[in-house]
């Protein structure tokens, strides 16, 4: 476990990069538009295997997979058509549009600035149409790019501690943190962004996995050093943030007798010049576990020993679109129009956001952060601050409250004119004093993991939603005395669209 001062670290960490109205006016910070980061990372000299564009859809209701915990009757295995289905939709190309002479690659999940800093890598057994190894994914293509032949998986349950879905798993996905991309615009503070990014990729790889029967497990029990070096990253410009085991086929893979051979790769740099942020590197740091006898001891001493329970039925009738066609309309809303949403619609949303996160400290599903929220226009339910707790939505306070919306998202109109905004608060010193330092990561991924299923939830009903930051200390005391002590982490408004056409 984390000492104190690890704690500490994280918690001035979390102070120091706090928005309020006078440190934001006071930000001297500019955009050098000609040193942007690459928002691709591009191998010189490796070889590149082509994967399926057109991913067929299955039918499946989006909002019988938003949400799952645990699968019942898993699917046995995964080959390359199940991987490509989980990376190019999970996180792939949405559309290319040429503007001011760029051409950005806008992906299947929100990120901030559309910067995004996260990566994602693969640790695989021999699958139906793809030799066993180690890949890098590029959306761009989409491609995977081979970084190690041969199945190296047992050094990724070494480095986890021998976590049991992780042995069992064909397949195990790496999410990486590159701070340079999201530290160039919102410094300091981009070292958040990594892991809502990464939550985001998430919810839809949850969502995808469930809709084929396929088990997942979340892993943040790891040795970073370990992945780092079976990766090939440099340590200081590239964090690994999570391992995701997928699928439970085949006998367990025992952990590696050692550490890989140390490897480098030629990659494009990212743009003229890179900054590191101390305060990156320390938060960083005072998280990292840096051998498996650590991560062992951290997953025991946070409980990771739960029973898993199968995720609760739905409590109304799901949206009718399929996921695919969900993930695919998906955008970030920019203006949101005049109208109501449901409460019985937002409640679904909500329930489904909600579920337990499938983690390896809390393999029955992980509840870090809550919903609080402003109802600004939601049919059947008073305006008000409310907080949806224990599966329902409860009144704190009624009232017209849109200008304070839109105020606590650092003064963006999006949230006064959003039918209903959610500020996803949590308890960082008792999450700290639960798990550690890294904690802190844990929490961070989840709000982005729920604020991912709000998003799809709120488009399966044909709703709009948004991603936006906020003023921290202003949310806790708006929410008080019911919220005091919490911390935003994330906030996630819902309206109606204008671009699309509900039934």
């Amino acid at each position: 476990m984390a000492d104190v001062d690890e704690r500490a670290v994280i918690l001035a960490y979390h102070e120091a990069t706090k928005h309020s109205p006078v440190s934001v006016r006071a930000r001297a910070h500019y955009l050098d538009w000609d040193n942007r980061p690459f928002s691709f990372k591009v191998y010189t000299d490796l070889e590149r295997i082509p994967l399926p564009e057109d991913i067929p859809s299955l039918d499946v209701p989006a909002l019988e997979a938003i949400g799952v915990t645990s699968v019942l009757d898993p699917a046995p295995g995964a080959d390359l058509a199940a991987l490509a289905r989980l990376l190019v939709l999970g996180a792939g190309v949405h559309t290319k549009t040429i503007r001011e002479g760029e051409v950005p690659y806008f992906r299947n999940y929100a990120s901030a600035g559309a910067l995004y800093p996260v990566e994602i890598y693969v640790g695989c057994a021999d699958l139906q149409g793809l030799p066993a190894g180690v890949y890098h994914f590029d959306p761009q293509g989409p491609t995977l790019t081979r970084l190690r032949e041969g199945d190296h998986r047992g050094h990724l349950v070494r480095a986890g501690a021998g976590e049991t879905a992780v042995a069992r798993a064909p397949m195990v996905l790496v999410l990486t943190g590159i701070p340079w991309r999201t530290a160039w615009k919102y410094t300091e503070r981009g070292y958040r962004h990594l892991f809502w990014d990464a939550g985001m990729i998430l919810a839809n790889i949850l969502a995808l996995a469930a809709s084929v029967r396929l088990p997942v497990r979340v892993v943040l029990g790891f040795a970073d050093a370990e992945v780092s070096v079976l990766l090939g990253l440099e340590e200081r410009r590239e964090f690994p943030l999570c391992l995701v085991a997928i699928g439970a086929a085949g006998p367990e893979v025992l952990p590696g007798a050692e550490l890989p051979e140390e490897v480098s790769f030629g990659v494009l740099p990212l743009s003229r010049t890179e900054y590191v942020y101390q305060g990156i590197l320390q938060a960083n740091d005072a998280g990292r576990l840096d051998a498996p006898n650590e991560a062992l001891t951290w997953r025991r001493s946070v409980g990771g020993d739960q029973e898993v329970e199968p995720t609760p039925p739905l409590s109304t009738d799901p949206a009718p679109d399929s996921l695919e066609d969900v993930i695919r309309r998906r955008g970030s809303a920019r203006v949101f129009a005049p109208g109501a949403i449901p409460a019985a619609v937002l409640g679904t949303i909500l329930e489904r956001a909600t579920v337990g996160i499938p983690t390896d400290h809390a393999p029955g599903g992980a509840h870090l952060v809550e919903p609080y929220l402003i109802a600004n226009e939601v049919q059947g339910l008073d305006p008000g601050a409310y907080v949806f707790r224990d599966g329902e939505l409860r009144l704190l306070e009624r009232g017209d409250f849109r200008r304070e919306a839109g105020f606590l998202c650092l003064e963006q109109e999006l949230c006064a004119t959003a039918a209903a905004t959610h500020f996803l608060m949590a308890d960082l010193p008792r999450i700290l004093d639960a798990l550690g330092a890294r904690g802190y990561r844990a929490a961070q991924l989840e709000a982005g993991i729920v604020a991912g299923r709000l998003y799809l939830g709120a488009y399966a009903y044909r709703f709009g939603a948004t991603g936006l930051t906020f003023y921290d200390d202003a949310v806790t005391e708006f929410f008080s005395p019911d919220a005091a002590g919490k911390s935003c982490v994330l906030v996630t408004a819902i309206g109606e669209s204008p671009r699309l056409r509900r039934a």
